[in-house]
């Protein structure tokens, strides 16, 4: 094959795993989806409502809880391929594309990171680890639940991919595109992935620090951490903002005790592709969708044959980054079994910043298999390098690894079964018509089947029993407009999302106009000053007598001008430094 085409013919193979993949999700194509997926379609189609039918940005969602954030909700996506496929299909389908493209980029950055910094040349090897990472179970179970937000944890090989190659080239280019990637998880919902991006590349520079005897790792992290929380501001300042704040509601529940991995979880975990979701073992404080990553005994073998070797094997030109690549396995390994002791690394995570939010610490399976593959793949290259195989030979390995890879396939993608299943409705979002007034439904349940939030949203009505851990502290009332009067004073309003405007004429003495949502900072009103400081009262404007015109009340997420300054700053300055290299070239970097 022309060495021209050879990458045009390895993105199709990929592109073909990843449809055969994700396949069964198509068995229904424009059906909804059960669990969580009312939820996260909810969340596309808050989006999509603002933009297509108000043509506002995404700041405030007054169809969720009586008024909550939209902007500063860290699950909410800004930036995703649903937006513009949903211009050709029903969104509920365009989800289903959005989760093939994800996978297909796990699948591409796998075999980047595989081929260009491992260094495998042996193909079927190569696409063995990559559908080790990609098809494995814990992606798989997560999106089985309706879990979305995970989705950007498909990203995490390009990360380090850029990020590795800043090792190599000590270009600041390279560390910018790695932390390009993380603002785009914050972008795209995947807040949750951060904890997991930090642990794994934290551990990794330390490591790596030690083990070349050379401070470069460090400044590398630090550089990329800076960048990608710069790249990230518009969307994550509002957020720390809105999580950190007064009128932030945590609804989840408290946790009861320790969440640690016992022995039966840990072997299910990995060898039983089976899990019911729901179904619990003793000392399992959550359901199977955050504990199950199935990879199968091949898979449990080879990690850990691989893990073994890269740790006694001290002869080899990269030493430091085999080395590197174990320890940070161990490190995520153990971060995984939760906290089994006060000094167990979860406990102790519990007590950072961020990591204190990510209350679940199998999650890092997640990164643990991706670094468990990329410790076999360095493992694999380094042994396989000076050994010649016969024809025979390689035909075994051949018929072994994709023979693997097919029962992955085949194990994993069974999460996917019926998972849409539920009856579909016109989900589209007709351009500019959105409706000046909207209801309220106080009546439906978001636990009913149905997809009732979804429904209630295309239909112009307001969810208020909603479904949500993060949300504003409750003052909203089901039975007014938006925004009513005190007394028998008359208001005419005018929705929209961001924005509600009000007529109102003045009376013989004063009166409180409410807006009748869930208060958060970031409302203002052109009738005067807001008075939002009681927790049992909703927000108010007092009309002084003989008051009267035309007024609105508007939202803006506070802290969105600072980071999209912070934004403007850090693409400034990553375009002086871009085609430099970083801290110079120390002597170590050449070893």
């Amino acid at each position: 094959m022309p060495a021209r085409l050879r990458p045009v013919a390895l993105c199709a193979i990929y592109g073909v795993l990843s449809v055969v993949f994700c396949l069964p999700l198509f068995d229904q194509p424009n059906a909804l989806g059960t669990n969580d997926w009312d939820q996260h379609l909810f969340y596309y189609g808050s989006v999509l409502k603002s933009v297509v039918e108000y043509g506002q940005l995404p700041f405030w969602n007054p169809w969720y809880c009586g008024g909550n954030v939209l902007w500063q909700n860290p699950q909410i996506a800004l930036l995703s391929p649903v937006y513009p496929l949903t211009a050709l299909m029903s969104l509920q389908l365009a989800m289903k594309v959005n989760i093939v493209l994800h996978y297909w980029i796990g699948f591409v950055g796998m075999h980047l990171l595989l081929t260009r910094v491992i260094g495998l040349t042996f193909l079927p090897a190569v696409i063995y680890l990559a559908t080790l990472v990609t098809a494995s179970g814990a992606p798989a179970i997560h999106v089985r639940v309706g879990h979305s937000v995970f989705l950007p944890g498909f990203y995490l090989p390009l990360q380090l991919y850029f990020f590795f190659r800043a090792f190599r080239t000590g270009a600041w280019r390279d560390i910018f595109l790695a932390a390009g990637t993380l603002a785009l998880m914050v972008a795209n919902g995947g807040t949750h992935i951060l904890p997991m991006s930090f642990a794994a590349l934290g551990t990794f520079s330390i490591v790596a620090a030690i083990a070349k005897r050379d401070w470069r790792p460090l400044m590398i992290v630090a550089a990329f951490t800076v960048a990608g929380l710069a790249y990230s501001a518009p969307k994550l300042l509002p957020v720390g903002l809105f999580v950190s704040g007064e009128r932030f509601w945590d609804t989840r529940n408290p946790t009861e005790h320790p969440d640690r991995v016992t022995l039966d979880i840990l072997r299910q975990t990995y060898l039983v592709p089976t899990q019911v979701v729901g179904g619990r073992l003793p000392q399992q404080r959550h359901g199977w969708h955050e504990y199950g990553n199935y990879i199968g005994p091949a898979g449990v073998l080879a990690v850990g044959v691989g893990l073994i070797w890269a740790l006694l094997r001290r002869r080899t030109a990269d030493r430091w980054f085999g080395l590197s690549l174990a320890l940070t396995t161990v490190v995520l390994f153990t971060l995984s079994l939760g906290e089994f002791s006060r000094f167990a690394p979860a406990s102790l995570a519990t007590h950072l910043p961020l990591f204190s939010s990510f209350r679940i610490p199998s999650r890092y399976t997640i990164p643990f298999i991706q670094f468990a593959a990329l410790t076999l793949a360095w493992a694999s290259a380094a042994w396989l390098g000076g050994l010649r195989f016969s024809g025979w030979a390689r035909a075994v390995v051949t018929i072994a690894c994709l023979g693997a890879s097919a029962h992955l396939i085949v194990m994993n993608r069974a999460n996917f079964t019926r998972v849409f299943g539920e009856p579909a409705f016109d989900t589209s979002f007709p351009l500019m018509a959105g409706p000046s007034r909207i209801t309220t439904d106080s009546e439906s349940s978001a636990y009913a089947p149905g997809s009732p939030m979804l429904r209630a949203l295309t239909e112009d009505r307001a969810f208020f029993h909603c479904y949500e851990s993060l949300q504003t502290f409750r003052t909203a009332g089901a039975d007014q407009s938006q925004v009513f009067a005190e007394g028998p004073a008359n208001v005419n309003q005018r929705f929209s999302p961001n924005r509600i405007a009000f007529t109102f004429a003045g009376g013989e003495k004063p009166t409180r106009i409410y807006l009748n949502y869930n208060w958060s900072p970031g409302w203002t009103s052109t009738a005067g000053p807001v008075d939002a400081t009681s927790r049992e009262v909703m927000a108010f404007v007092v009309m002084q007598p003989g008051q009267s015109g035309d007024y609105v009340f508007s939202f803006v997420p506070p802290g969105l001008y600072a980071g999209l300054a912070i934004f403007v700053a850090a693409i400034a300055l990553s375009t002086v430094l871009w085609r430099r290299r970083t801290f110079g070239e120390s002597r170590k970097s050449r070893n």
